[in-house]
């Protein structure tokens, strides 16, 4: 006969292995975070490509480990009655016996230190290519003036423009 408390061990055993799944797929994130940041850097754009789909590949793999955390979590339910949408670490910690509680709350602490990590190098990445596109749109702004001045005049002259030393210091 399963118990009530069975049933509680039982389905936070089942979220800590969801959990550190969850936590192995943001580590491998964040490794990708990282080769992404070199390959902005390196204006690498097939590697930013291939990285692209490599995320795309573990962000269905979170999306699979999202369902095995629900399962768990209704385990949970039906052994304390906590929503799952309510339910917190902390909550589902307090009624475990020790062990099973301190391993919960380790894990929690663990995977919540690497979304945040994995949050800041993607937002270190995404202020990085908004200021590589911003640096392309102004080269390519600089460009059309330069080009929009290089015609002929009725004179057959080319008009100087300001400026135009910027491009080549040696001018």
């Amino acid at each position: 006969m399963i118990t009530a408390g069975t049933e509680l061990t039982g389905g936070a055993d089942g979220l800590v292995a969801v959990m550190e799944s969850q936590g192995d797929v943001y580590r491998a994130l964040l490794g990708l975070a990282t080769s992404e940041q070199g390959a902005i850097l390196e204006g690498d754009v097939s590697r930013l490509t291939e990285i692209v789909r490599l995320k795309e590949d573990l962000y269905d793999h979170l999306r699979a480990l999202e369902t095995e955390r629900m399962t768990a979590l209704v385990a949970i339910e039906a052994a304390t009655g906590i929503a799952p949408d309510q339910a917190t670490v902390s909550e589902i910690a307090s009624r475990l016996p020790v062990e099973h509680a301190t391993t919960l709350l380790r894990t929690g602490r663990e995977l919540r230190g690497q979304a945040v990590a994995l949050e800041e190098a993607q937002t270190a990445n995404a202020r990085l290519l908004e200021q590589s596109r911003a640096l392309v749109d102004r080269w390519l702004q600089y460009l059309r003036t330069l080009l929009a001045g290089s015609v002929y005049t009725p004179d057959g002259v080319t008009p100087s423009l300001p400026g135009g030393r910027a491009l080549d210091r040696s001018a």
